[in-house]
Parts: structure tokens; sequence; C-alpha cells
């Protein structure tokens, strides 16, 4: 059982050494640019969105098959505390028929940091469930288009890395440690 135990051990050292690798060589981090064009109501359903004429390249370049770790930031300057705060209300009203994600009952500090998260597969449908056009409305997301005005807040950026399959073990790690680094306002309290 600890020869077992050792070569598990041993072969997530490698995935995650083949993964440190491959980030120091390549710009492995992208970012999407999140304006109030992609939270448009118009959209709110995954079918609109995917097939529009503004979105369709960006939904189709998304991953569909690989583990993915993200995060959405703000725009610091222009980001006002109080006005998240005082709109954790109205986001509960606004999106109360939708999976919202966990709201705290207090606001915690962030490096400008709205969400962490990840899939191991599937990124393309997780990104129109967090803009908030999923057909299926239980599916708990950040159901952007409800509440998120960028012309109030900032635009957002979704910064996102693209793992190897052979992360896919490991990287609900990942977002748990990145997430107690950047200290998100919205999320799960593990983190």
């Amino acid at each position: 059982m600890i020869n077992k135990i050792t070569s598990l051990i041993e072969e997530q050292i490698v995935n995650l050494q083949y993964c440190l690798q491959e980030l120091n060589n390549n710009e492995l981090v992208k970012t999407i640019d999140i304006d109030d064009r992609h939270l448009d109501k118009s959209f709110r359903s995954a079918k609109l969105f995917s097939k529009s004429e503004d979105f369709k390249e960006l939904y189709k370049s998304l991953c569909k098959d690989k583990p993915v770790l993200y995060w959405f930031t703000f725009d610091k300057d222009k980001f006002d505390k109080e006005k998240l705060e005082f709109d954790f209300e109205s986001i509960k009203l606004d999106t109360k028929d939708r999976g919202l994600s966990f709201l705290p009952k207090i606001y915690h500090q962030s490096y400008n940091t709205l969400y962490v998260g990840k899939v191991k597969k599937n990124f393309h449908y997780r990104f129109v469930n967090h803009l908030g056009h999923s057909v299926n409305n239980k599916t708990t997301s950040l159901q952007l288009t409800y509440w998120y005005k960028a012309s109030k807040y900032g635009n957002l950026k979704l910064n996102y890395i693209v793992l190897d399959e052979k992360m896919e073990a490991l990287i609900s790690v990942l977002e748990v440690e990145l997430a107690r680094y950047l200290k998100p306002i919205i999320g799960s309290p593990k983190n």
C-alpha cells in the first residue's frame, strides 16, 4: 500500500513539474476583457450568446477538453467598495431565481479579485454561466448580466490558464491556494 501511495504522489509531482515548466516557458495566462456588451440582457440564453456575431469566435476559442483555472478581476481604480457592499442585497434580489455563487455576509478585502474558479472540462460553458446567459437558471455562477454594470464598477477581466489533462486531479488544490492568495470578494468561504 505504501508503494502505491508513494507512486501516486510521485506521479502528481511530475505533473506539477511539467505544469511549472509550461508556465515558465509560455504565456499561459490568457485574458478576456468583459464589458457591458458581454452582459447584455438580450443574451440571456447560452445559444444566443455563443452564436452572436460579436462573440461567436470568442466562444469557439474557449477550451472544451482541458482543466482551466480562472479568476475575475476588476479595475481597482474605478471600483468603489461602498457601491459593491451596498449592492449585495440588491444582487441577492436581482438573482433570486438563479443559482448565485456564495456571497459573504460581510465584505472582505481583496486585491481586486471578484471570483476564483476552476473547471475540469467545458470552460466555454462555464464562461457563459458566469455571464448569466445559461438556459439553466439553477447552475450556480456569478450571474453577472443580472447585476454587474461595467459603467458603474469598471470592466471585468477574466484571466485563465488552460492546464494539461494531467493536472485535472490537482486543479482543485490550485483553485483553493489561488483563492487564499487573491482573496476574492465572492466565492466559497473555504477559500
